[in-house]
């Protein structure tokens, strides 16, 4: 019998400000101008978006893919009742994947997950941001706080093989750090492929009982700020 295949509808959701946004006519109810700008400053444009507080579902695929604007990571949820599958887009370089993927390993892919990224300024001036990660308790609250896999916070020490740096680093210059940033990426990206990929494919997904939304920035979570000031506290200074 013969048959078409049709492409599975997604709806990409990529970082800015510490909010998720995905772009949306112009004439949207809820769509937000924002004026961008290249880092090299040779192109620019407007885009029209909706922004969005948090994505709760279940993580069916993670991929990455090297793009014109850098390696990128790809985190997909089961279907939203639009039929559409939201798939976060992540640059590797970014704090937020950076954070992301050092929580990766310790997600139960048998729950439904809560991605919120956040951005605020730390006690010592300096921009801090990242990715909560929250799970269902026993009640089915979203209050179960997936941390990093790759750090003992207590000894304050890398674990589950992060490299660490090399030698005396009060010494290090920019391109050393840079190096051991670079190290570190490579290690998570190597580390979520050979070992985090395999096991969704293996994962059989429940299927919720109410699908997946996305929740708007209506509301705040008062202890927001203080679970992600809690989670980014990591084993390297800010990048110089």
């Amino acid at each position: 019998m013969s048959r078409e295949e049709i492409s599975q509808p997604k709806k990409y959701y990529t970082i800015v400000d510490g909010t998720f946004r995905t772009q949306v006519p112009e004439d949207h109810p809820d769509a937000v101008r924002r004026d961008w700008k290249s880092a090299d400053g040779k192109s620019s444009g407007t885009k029209y978006e909706r922004i969005i507080r948090a994505l709760y579902g279940y993580i069916t695929e993670i991929s990455f893919a090297d793009t014109q604007f850098g390696m990128q990571i790809y985190i997909k949820l089961d279907k939203n009742t639009d039929g559409e599958e939201p798939t976060v887009a992540l640059n590797v370089t970014s704090r937020e994947a950076e954070d992301l993927m050092k929580k990766l390993p310790n997600i139960d892919l048998a729950l439904e997950v809560q991605l919120r990224p956040y951005a605020f300024d730390g006690t010592e001036g300096d921009e801090v941001r990242g990715m909560s990660v929250m799970q269902p308790d026993e009640f089915g609250d979203f209050k179960k706080k997936v941390v990093g896999f790759f750090r003992d916070f207590d000894a304050k020490k890398n674990i589950n093989g992060f490299p660490n740096p090399d030698g005396d680093t009060d010494s290090y210059s920019k391109d050393d750090w840079k190096i051991y940033f670079l190290l570190c990426r490579k290690f998570l990206i190597h580390y979520t492929t050979e070992n985090v990929i395999p096991l969704i494919k293996r994962t059989s997904t429940p299927k919720p009982a109410t699908p997946p939304v996305a929740h708007d920035m209506d509301g705040s979570d008062p202890d927001a700020i203080d679970r992600a000031f809690d989670e980014h506290m990591g084993p390297m200074p800010a990048t110089p």
